[in-house]
């Protein structure tokens, strides 16, 4: 078992475990933190699905920045191999019943990439406050991407802390076999101008420096319509395309932090209240990237709970 220490005014203070009595109160704290899941809007919660073992509640149902659709199951207890078959009858579901879905969809705001409802890509996130190692051999045996979530709560005092944990990526390797595309640059060139691509690509390297000077352990992942940069399962920032030529930043941070923050000769496209993210335009990839320090900053430390 691992400890939690917080160093203030050359004092250790130890952090005193704080398990979420529930599982309601585990989903109502995933809902209100979105820095948990923010590339993901949540449609529904406790919907009745007819499954192939009978009527079923998934967790929550939500579609994410790229139009999957993420069904979430939460646990308060350490799960193991035993919960496949229960995520995998929600997947199921959701996959022989599109119309289902996009009914929860059209009764929300409509914002960000439709699903595909003829080739509906299903992703599975599991949150519990421990996953055993062994249930990472099994997933990679099913035919959906799966992450996996550990979540921790910690007191001192009045001061709260949240230890998120994702299994590795290399610990096991999923397997769709739903017709999931691959993005990289190469994907890029296909769908976007050749020249712009080119652009896009002088853009990210900027970035990953930016990040390297700055010592941030991010991870880059490629989606269809941009790039972002991951401080473990949250989305911190990143760029997206615009259109066939032009792209754009995106920053994760409150509106009420976005308002204070203003960069001279940045285009301002709006925020985005589902995603919780400031978005702008980049008119020209010469641009000096250190201006944008206070929004780099500002998103990191938002995502970190800073």
């Amino acid at each position: 078992m691992a400890n939690l220490y917080w160093k203030k005014d050359k004092k250790i203070l130890a952090a005193t475990e704080t398990p979420f009595k529930t599982e309601e109160e585990l989903e109502r704290y995933l809902l209100d933190t979105r820095g948990i899941l923010s590339d993901i809007y949540i449609l529904n919660r406790q919907v009745r699905a007819r499954a192939i073992s009978g009527i079923e509640i998934p967790d929550m149902i939500g579609v994410d920045s790229e139009g999957t659709i993420v069904i979430i199951e939460n646990k308060n207890v350490p799960v193991d191999e035993k919960i496949i078959s229960q995520v995998l009858n929600y997947a199921l579901w959701a996959e022989a019943n599109p119309d289902s879905i996009k009914n929860l969809w059209l009764e929300a705001d409509q914002e960000g990439a439709e699903p595909e409802w003829d080739n509906l890509q299903i992703r599975i996130i599991i949150v519990a406050p421990e996953i055993k190692q062994h249930l990472a051999k099994f997933i990679s045996k099913i035919g959906y991407p799966i992450d996996l979530l550990e979540i921790k709560k910690f007191n001192i005092g009045k001061d709260e802390f949240i230890v998120l944990n994702k299994i590795e990526a290399n610990v096991f390797t999923a397997k769709p076999v739903h017709g999931k595309k691959s993005y990289d640059i190469g994907y890029y060139a296909k769908e976007h101008n050749k020249e712009s691509v080119k652009k896009f690509e002088q853009v990210i390297n900027r970035v990953e420096s930016f990040i390297r000077k700055n010592g941030w352990k991010l991870e880059k992942k490629f989606n269809q319509g941009y790039i972002g940069f991951k401080y473990g399962f949250p989305l911190v920032f990143g760029i997206q395309w615009l259109g066939s030529k032009s792209f754009g930043f995106f920053f994760k941070m409150p509106k009420s932090k976005m308002k204070k923050i203003i960069i001279p000769g940045l285009e301002f496209r709006g925020y985005i209240d589902r995603w919780s993210q400031v978005e702008y335009k980049i008119n020209s990839p010469d641009f000096d990237i250190k201006k944008l320090t206070p929004l780099f900053l500002a998103s990191y430390k938002y995502i970190r709970g800073e």
